[in-house]
C-alpha cells in the first residue's frame, strides 16, 4: 500500500513537470518524481528483507515424544 502510495505521488510530480511554465519548476518536479520513486524502490525491498526475517515455522505433529510424556503426567 505504501508502494502504491509513493508511485502515485512519483505520476502525481511527472505530470506537474509535463505542465509547468518554467525549466526550473520543471527540474523541481522531476527531481521530486525520482526521490519518489527511489522511496517507492525502498518500501518494496524493506517488504522482502522483513519476510526474509521471520523464524522458520513450527509444525506441530504427533510423533514428538515430549507430548506424550505430558499426557502421563
Amino acid at each position: 500500500m505504501e508502494k502504491a502510495y509513493w508511485l502515485s505521488r512519483k505520476r502525481a510530480s511527472l505530470k506537474l513537470a509535463q505542465n509547468a511554465a518554467g525549466s526550473e519548476a520543471r527540474l523541481i518536479h522531476y527531481d521530486l518524481a525520482g526521490r519518489y520513486a527511489v522511496n517507492a524502490a525502498s518500501v518494496e525491498a524493506s517488504a522482502v528483507d522483513l519476510a526474509d526475517s521471520l523464524p522458520a515455522p513450527i509444525y506441530v505433529t504427533g510423533s514428538n515424544p515430549s507430548f506424550d510424556d505430558a499426557d502421563d503426567a
